[in-house]
């Protein structure tokens, strides 16, 4: 077998000695589709000299005869018959990937937890679509705290962290603020936080949240361990609603449900414990208009977060996770 020839400059194969003209496979192409060579140079807006040229170069390449013309039009050789499906196939390829490049610029895909997703992102999300109306943002959910872009086409994600994460360019927002949120009736027996000691604490991973929110309220002698564990926030706050328990909900998350009625925050105590969300997307990608826009947005939106923060009582916590 012959090795492939590279080109030393880009290191990839060259292919300019061993392919024949594409524009001739083009006309081959056509040509078997339109049966003459005049219907093709009539769909192909070119004389039929035209045609028949870029055929017989086609054969000088290959050394081959392609076509036998007969009465009723163009008669495929055996060769011509072996070389047209690979050629479709080829020009189908090259269309699809040339399709999707193009509409590539056009899609952003965006995976982030499901409660951001649709406590906060949701939301404002009109305002990204108003800024860029010709952009197809498509958004996908999964509570993971490592980004990952290896086996996945999203173009950037929102996760939880600390931003040491290698090979991403991590965009700071905002910081996850947790206090305790329960319905109306449930919070009208909840003067102090000692009087958590009978009431449902539910929990979502991780789950170091009320062992924290405790500690720094003063009211370590409670178990924190009790209650139900859901998967989400989401579904720990549904069940607040509910009556079912005191969860531990995100200030960011939480400001819809406040000024709706159903939840309440009982105490004024906000714990930050280092954790933040972060934007995040490969390095190399940091320079891609959708991204760069994406990333201007969700700054200016995260800063509009923060601002509404007030005069929250803040106690941060170290960890040890």
């Amino acid at each position: 077998m012959k090795s492939m020839r590279y080109d030393h400059a880009s290191s990839r194969p060259s292919f300019s000695r061993r392919l024949p003209p594409m524009h001739a496979l083009e006309v081959f192409v056509t040509a078997v589709r339109c049966g003459t060579f005049s219907r093709t140079a009539s769909e192909m807006f070119v004389t039929q000299s035209a045609i028949s040229r870029q055929v017989q170069q086609l054969e000088d390449n290959l050394g081959v005869q392609l076509f036998i013309r007969h009465k009723r039009g163009l008669r495929l050789t055996p060769e011509a018959e072996s070389l047209l499906p690979i050629v479709e196939d080829a020009f189908t390829r090259i269309a699809r990937a040339c399709s999707n490049l193009r509409n590539s610029g056009q899609v952003l895909t965006l995976r982030m937890p499901p409660t951001l997703a649709t406590r906060w992102f949701l939301p404002i999300l009109p305002s990204l679509q108003a800024m860029l109306p010709d952009l197809d943002v498509r958004l996908t959910t999964y509570d993971a705290w490592e980004p990952s872009f290896e086996t996945s086409d999203i173009d950037a994600a929102i996760v939880q962290g600390r931003g040491d994460w290698p090979d991403v360019e991590a965009i700071p927002l905002f910081p996850e603020l947790l206090t305790p949120v329960s319905s109306p009736d449930l919070a009208r027996h909840l003067a102090t936080p000692d009087m958590l000691c009978d009431k449902p604490l539910l929990h979502c991973f991780p789950l170091n949240g009320w062992p924290l929110w405790l500690e720094a309220a003063n009211a370590q002698d409670i178990a924190s361990h009790r209650g139900q564990i859901f998967d989400t926030l989401e579904l720990a706050l549904s069940a607040a609603t509910r009556g079912q328990g005191v969860a531990l909900g995100d200030v960011n998350l939480i400001q819809e449900s406040l000024r709706d009625g159903v939840l309440v925050r009982p105490f004024s105590i906000v714990v930050d414990r280092g954790v933040s969300y972060y934007l995040v997307f490969p390095k190399a990608r940091g320079q891609v208009p959708k991204i760069a826009a994406l990333k201007q947005w969700l700054e200016e939106a995260a800063e509009r977060q923060r601002q509404a923060y007030g005069s929250l009582q803040l106690v941060r916590v170290p960890t040890h996770d």
